[in-house]
């Protein structure tokens, strides 16, 4: 099995979480998400920060962010491999 970098494991951390809702693009707390991961809230804003700059993640104001189409093809060619 691949070995994920935390920018993909965020991502993937991320659509799970929203799936689990019945939709792949919902808001979803980018700390509740890092938290899960372990990751302390500077490295959350980073990569948050460098998501929503290659658009795979929208924030939506606050701590809520969101997946992008862009960033479900990126999650859904991760999973495959």
């Amino acid at each position: 099995m691949k070995s994920f970098t935390k920018d993909e494991k965020y991502l993937i951390t991320l659509y799970e979480s929203a799936v689990a809702t019945g939709d792949p693009y919902a808001d979803r707390n980018m700390y509740a998400i890092g938290e899960k991961l372990g990751m302390n809230p500077r490295t959350v804003n980073n990569i948050v920060k460098l998501l929503a700059q290659t658009t795979f993640v929208k924030k939506q104001g606050g701590e809520e962010i969101c997946l992008t189409p862009h960033g479900e093809k990126l999650v859904l060619r991760l999973l495959e491999q």
